[in-house]
């Protein structure tokens, strides 16, 4: 990311909050249940723990059609990179103005990282 931003370019990322979750390696997400004017989905995780910090995610989203219920199924690889490491990452490539905010401090549901080129 260093290397595309132009200079006093910023980056602003969204992550996952893995601190708590490499302590319990949870086997699954809760469903979420989705509602638009029509139509309704059912969202829902299952991880499969490979090693202390990757696992295979399963997501699987139920829709709710003209058909019926359809379940469609997506996978894919994870590694679990908490904020403090993806922070030192970035100092380490150069940016700087490297700053965490917590879901608490700033509403939004996931930590925020923002960093700065000079």
């Amino acid at each position: 990311m260093r290397l595309r931003l132009l200079p006093h370019g910023k980056v602003l990322l969204s992550v996952r909050d893995y601190e708590d979750l490499l302590k319990h390696r949870p086997s699954c997400m809760p469903p979420r249940f989705y509602s638009d004017k029509r139509r309704r989905r059912i969202v829902f995780q299952v991880w499969d723990w490979t090693d202390e910090r990757r696992y295979r995610v399963h997501l699987y989203v139920t829709c709710d059609t003209l058909q019926g219920w359809i379940t469609h199924h997506f996978e894919g690889s994870y590694r679990a990179v908490t904020t403090e490491e993806i922070a030192h990452l970035a100092k380490c490539a150069g940016l700087r103005e490297v700053n965490v905010s917590n879901p608490k401090d700033t509403g939004f549901y996931q930590p925020i990282i923002l960093a700065a080129v000079e």
